[in-house]
């Protein structure tokens, strides 16, 4: 056939139309996921027989312990997030729970026993101990223990929740711990307030600039895993360099970042101080103000740093411990205020890097030594007042 012939053939040889395209398409994409599904499946069933357990990617494990550490949460009105009285989990090989009326601290009633003296300790992760290993290793259980060589029917309340600041503590004891008839209200508070904070505008409500980073950090609204974290067979395949899944958002690294806080800042966080000694004061409570430390560690400098950075979005995360000190000096103004004890644990203690397990939460050694400081520094009052 002569090349002319052959090129009026092809002309004339009917072209597929759109239809017709879409249709190819969609029997390679078919194929094409149906190959993937068929790798993945024999991807998982010889880690299966290899190992004795299904395999989960990575991501897929850290996101069942984000999830199994939400349980410990629910949304509030007025707190953003509170806990979800009565529940326990056991997640990244910690144990955390709350009792019956929501605090991290042994089952008790809520009306105080004749003769017995209440402490509550306020706070945000720092005093809820986010890090211990279990209920009786954060600081405010020691602390019960120490105390009670002093005062026998003494109880020690842990009303510490993660991301609270003094705003939030302040609700909470107006709400409900001042239910508990505490005679002293221990307040470790500082370095959540640096949050808002550092946020530009300053918004002296913290409703802009904290509210919606607590809710992320806790777990809430997070979107579903996607495919391609949950393949085990991409996981494998890019092992090289794959990373675990990190349970904080990435930041843009080009968000403005302050120096300082702005010093309406730093007068909100003395309005809340002396609102919980007045809400403490009005039901017979003394209130025992106790400094903050933030420890960048040496080994761990970048990844401290980094933590702050992600935890602080407004605020340089060099710039963090000096700031928190700024608030101290808001509560070192304080003492001898009517029916307030300073604690200065930032300037009295000899921190050292051992003491943290991050830049913000104590390791083990430092729970303890934390408990031992305080329990020799507090002023009990001679006996409950009601």
């Amino acid at each position: 056939m002569s090349a002319a012939a052959r090129s009026s053939a092809e002309r004339r040889r009917p072209r597929p139309g759109a239809g017709g395209i879409l249709l190819r398409t969609a029997i390679i994409l078919a194929i094409t996921a149906g190959l993937l599904a068929l790798a993945e499946g024999a991807t998982r069933l010889v880690l299966r027989f290899s190992t004795g357990a299904w395999p989960h990617t990575a991501a897929s494990r850290v996101r069942a312990q984000q999830d199994e550490a939400l349980r410990l949460y629910r949304r509030h009105p007025f707190l953003d997030a509170a806990p979800r009285e009565g529940t326990r989990v056991h997640a990244f090989g910690k144990q955390a729970g709350w009792n019956a009326l929501g605090y991290r601290s042994p089952e008790r009633p809520l009306a105080r026993p004749a003769g017995a003296l209440r402490v509550l300790c306020a706070g945000g992760s720092t005093t809820f101990d986010l890090l211990a290993a279990s209920d009786d290793r954060t600081w405010p259980w020691r602390l019960e223990q120490k105390l009670r060589r002093r005062r026998p029917r003494l109880e020690v309340w842990n009303a510490g929740f993660p991301g609270w600041t003094s705003l939030e503590s302040l609700i909470s004891l107006a709400l409900r711990d001042v239910d508990l008839e505490p005679a002293l209200v221990v307040v470790y508070q500082g370095d959540n307030d640096l949050q808002p904070g550092g946020y530009q505008p300053f918004d002296r409500h913290y409703e802009h600039g904290h509210a919606e980073l607590e809710l992320r950090a806790l777990g809430f609204d997070r979107p579903p895993l996607p495919w391609r974290s949950r393949s085990v067979l991409l996981e494998r395949l890019a092992a090289a360099w794959a990373r675990p899944g990190d349970p904080w958002e990435s930041l843009d690294p080009r968000q403005p970042r302050q120096p300082h806080l702005a010093p309406a800042a730093i007068a909100t966080f003395g309005r809340n101080l002396r609102s919980l000694a007045a809400v403490a004061r009005a039901h017979g409570a003394r209130l025992a103000l106790v400094t903050q430390t933030i420890r960048i560690r040496g080994r761990q400098r970048a990844t401290d740093l980094k933590y702050l950075a992600q935890w602080l979005p407004g605020l340089a995360p060099e710039a963090a411990p000096g700031e928190l000190e700024r608030l101290n000096e808001v509560q070192r103004a304080m003492r001898g205020e009517e029916g307030v004890q300073l604690v200065d644990a930032a300037a009295r203690i000899g921190w050292q890097d051992e003491d943290f397990a991050d830049p913000l939460h104590f390791s083990d050694r430092g729970s303890e030594r934390f408990a031992e400081f305080l329990a020799a520094e507090l002023v009990l009052p001679a006996a409950p007042v009601r």
